[in-house]
């Protein structure tokens, strides 16, 4: 018995000695601290490649998402910028056209997408007028709340005047020809009723 106390001592001792002198040459020497992170890298690694692929489908997704994102969102600004024909050439203030765009924008567009982008002018006097004559509409329509905001851009909108629409629309109308009957086959007509 006395042999089973002093051997478990021993041992003990011998497993104190060597936690403290392995933090202690941990501590002198980083290559040891390097170990400890080396098998936490093992570990992570471990549970990461059992995990696989969940991790990665989900950024996998939002990159794929993310291009429709982009171009949604430029549809948006294409629908909410108001052009060159929008405008008084002259004055640079809004047109009635331009008047019910920004009114759609700022009264029926969806909540996070009121944000009204105007096209930039010939110079940058025309521009700072575009954006006050849209400013100031805003502020009639809106007398109270938060306002839209309003932004420059440099892209064109698609489209072109409303006299050009209108002319090609009259052009098509007048090349329609007048509506007509096909001509009867013949004078014969049964009537209904039958003869015997």
């Amino acid at each position: 018995m006395r042999h089973w106390i002093w051997a478990s001592s021993l041992g003990l001792a011998v497993a104190a000695g060597s936690v403290f002198f392995s933090a202690t040459a941990a501590a002198q020497h980083p290559v040891a601290a390097q170990d400890h992170g080396f098998w936490a890298r093992v570990h992570l690694d471990f549970h990461r490649n059992n995990a696989w692929p969940e991790p990665f489908l989900s950024a996998d997704r939002a990159v794929t998402r993310e291009y429709f994102c982009i171009q949604v969102n430029n549809g948006w600004k294409m629908q909410n910028t108001i052009g060159t024909f929008l405008f008084n050439p002259e004055t640079q203030e809004l047109n009635r056209a331009g008047e019910l765009q920004v009114k759609w924008i700022v009264t029926q567009a969806p909540i996070h997408r009121r944000a009204v982008f105007v096209l930039v002018g010939e110079t940058p006097e025309d521009t700072q007028r575009r954006v006050l004559s849209v400013q100031n509409y805003i502020s009639r329509i809106m007398p109270a709340g938060h306002l839209p905001p309003v932004m420059i851009t440099n892209t064109q909108p698609e489209g072109a005047s409303g006299a050009y629409f209108d002319a090609i629309n009259n052009a098509m109308m007048q090349s329609i020809p007048a509506p007509r009957l096909p001509a009867a086959a013949g004078s014969s007509s049964s009537g209904g009723a039958g003869g015997n």
